[in-house]
């Protein structure tokens, strides 16, 4: 095995790269290509409206197949999945990157 100097995923990152992938490769063009799409829709908007540390708690608690629904519809309405994470930049850094720290971040952004 060759060593790598990148990081290794978080699972939010892991489940963003897979909503990214859907959605490039032309699998789902349209909001209503999601399955259960008006309920996601619903929940995009509820996590949206949530205080941070609620939503953040929200996305671990769920499914993944929810979690790619939701970074979906995120990135066909917003052009990112990353778009609940917009007001939160220590939670961003956290779910996404893994850090916790900002020497850690640091470090991941020098070995991206």
């Amino acid at each position: 095995m060759v060593p790598t100097a990148a990081p290794s995923r978080t699972r939010l990152a892991g489940l963003a790269a897979r909503a990214r992938n859907i959605v490039d490769s032309g699998l789902c063009r349209r909001v209503v290509g999601v399955p259960e799409w008006e309920i996601r829709s619903k929940q995009l908007e509820r996590l949206a409206a949530a205080p941070v540390p609620e939503r953040r708690a929200t996305l671990t608690r769920y499914d993944d197949a929810v979690v790619v629904d939701l970074l979906v519809l995120s990135y066909l309405r917003h052009g990112t999945p990353y778009w609940l994470w917009s007001d939160t930049l220590a939670g961003f850094a956290e779910d996404i990157l893994g850090a916790i720290t900002w020497a850690q971040l640091h470090r991941r952004l020098d070995a991206a």
